[in-house]
């Protein structure tokens, strides 16, 4: 399938509310950053931060002083120090633009900026004779991509919600991902790490609703091979949403499915 017209990226950065302290106030008034910290990297669901040789931190903290939030405290960290930043099982990240790390020293207070933008590409849409989807999401940030919810609407049969509608609202939406990891994505635990993309890699889902079925019932011209238009948006942990439309016909045989309304018997053909 052809990559798909990027349609509307709302901003990703922000962080998620989530139980803590109140942020710990920084002050400039420790030696520079570069003394102090020597590298971070994101590992899964972790982010590791690594000190400069011979500084000497007393305490770590992982915050967000956008969020006015404290996430947790490691006191003497030694060299490196693991903090975990994205709870699939709760569908929360803390990874955000304005993530930080305050090493606390001796000598005063210094902070290190946490870069943590993600961008969710959808790169194919597959139908399939069930009337659910697969799909691909590629992350293209450079912090882990969370995904709360793949959303399939426009003028596909049973249309899901629009996250990028006025009506959305985020903070009371409870219907889960939507999606589960398939092949080497395939969930292991409850946990759902399946949902986590990393930056750079890309991961395939099928969707667990039937967007492509007809819960009122299918007859010979829903099959004529027409071409639609939908749109899937993905809402990431960290905010916001993307959106990309992709075109397709549906052919075959009405056909019904158990417990599933009806849907047309040959698999949905794109024509990108």
């Amino acid at each position: 399938m052809n990559r798909r017209r990027f349609l509307q990226a709302l901003a990703t950065g922000g962080g998620v509310t989530a139980a803590g302290c109140v942020a710990l106030p920084f002050s400039n008034d420790g030696p520079p950053t570069a003394d102090v910290f020597e590298d971070y990297w994101y590992d899964g669901t972790d982010l590791v931060v690594r000190f400069r040789d011979g500084a000497d931190v007393r305490r770590a903290v992982l915050h967000n002083p956008a969020a006015d939030e404290e996430y947790e405290t490691v006191t003497r960290p030694g060299s490196r120090v693991r903090f975990p930043v994205v709870f699939p099982d709760r569908l929360e990240t803390y990874v955000s633009r304005s993530l930080r790390v305050t090493a606390e020293t001796p000598d005063g207070s210094t902070q290190q900026r946490i870069w943590g933008a993600v961008h969710a590409y959808v790169s194919t849409v597959d139908p399939l004779p069930d009337g659910r989807a697969r799909l691909e999401i590629e992350n293209q940030g450079d912090g882990p991509l969370l995904v709360r919810f793949v959303a399939i609407h426009g003028d596909v049969p049973n249309p899901t919600v629009d996250p990028q509608a006025d009506s959305f609202d985020p903070s009371t939406f409870d219907l889960g991902p939507g999606v589960i990891g398939i092949e080497e994505n395939r969930p292991l635990s409850p946990s759902r790490t399946d949902l986590v993309v990393p930056p750079g890699e890309t991961k395939p889902f099928e969707t667990t609703y039937v967007p492509f079925a007809f819960p009122d019932g299918v007859d010979a011209a829903d099959c004529a091979g027409d071409e639609r238009t939908g749109r899937i948006a993905v809402v990431p942990g960290s905010g916001g949403s993307m959106a990309y439309d992709f075109t397709y016909r549906l052919e075959g045989e009405p056909a019904n499915l158990e417990g599933r309304a009806a849907a047309c018997s040959d698999p949905v053909v794109d024509v990108n």
